[in-house]
């Protein structure tokens, strides 16, 4: 909004460099979440800082950068956002990982959005310099939600929860997608409701997807993959070799 913008015209300061740093991002984030990051330009971000689109290139290379950018930000904060309900679960508790994750992701619906869009177009039209920083950021980021992860199911290897992170971005990215359909198709599901099951519900669908993935990674170390074999208890697992 016009109240908000930087009213300098040219940043020259280092806080002043660091204003239009912020309220760059700050444009961005709130032009995703009004119209979808899909619909917005580097024009619209600058419209809303208040400046010509060429002064945006003198802080982020492109709109893809931008965006990157804040999807770093937004793997730090679901990890900040789940920490304290992580740590309130007692040990075991694979429904209630299952339920933190999905709701903590529905409570952010930017970075649900870009989820989709990292992959496809917002890895693809920055610099390697870029790139490179932002894996980074995700990867510290992960680092953090597997240790928090894996002191409510300490069954779960790095690996498990790599796996565990593939299937959680994919499935969100999608979903949120298909529970949030652009205004023609809501208008069409609205006029032939029998196609309406192409719009879902995201946070039980994700909160389902997860749980059934969790399980499957932690039935490994309970051998419950397949019926015991002859003469094996059930629920024995073989001591790893000292």
């Amino acid at each position: 909004m016009a109240s908000d913008r930087v009213t300098f015209r040219r940043a020259r300061r280092p806080e002043h460099k660091q204003q239009r740093y912020d309220a760059i991002l700050a444009a961005a984030r709130s032009q995703g979440l009004r119209k979808g990051v899909r619909n917005v330009s580097l024009a619209d971000i600058a419209s809303e800082v208040g400046v010509h689109k060429s002064a945006l290139l003198r802080y982020f290379e492109t709109r893809e950068e931008i965006y990157l950018h804040l999807m770093a930000e937004g793997w730090q904060e679901w990890v900040e956002g789940m920490r304290g309900e992580l740590e309130r679960l007692p040990v075991g508790s694979v429904d209630g990982v299952a339920g933190v994750i999905a709701r903590t992701l529905a409570d952010r619906p930017l970075l649900c959005d870009l989820m989709m869009h990292t992959p496809l177009t917002l890895e693809r039209n920055v610099s390697i310099e870029s790139v490179r920083a932002y894996k980074l950021a995700a990867f510290a980021s992960l680092a953090e939600g597997t240790a928090l992860l894996r002191r409510v199911l300490p069954g779960l290897t790095e690996a498990d929860v790599m796996d565990l992170m593939v299937v959680v971005t994919g499935v969100a990215a999608a979903l949120w997608q298909a529970a949030h359909p652009p205004p023609a198709l809501v208008a069409l599901y609205a006029e032939d409701p029998q196609l309406a099951h192409g719009q879902v519900e995201f946070t039980p669908s994700l909160e389902r997807v997860v749980e059934v993935t969790l399980r499957g990674l932690l039935s490994r170390l309970s051998g419950s993959s397949g019926p015991p074999a002859q003469g094996e208890e059930p629920g024995v697992v073989d001591a790893p070799p000292g």
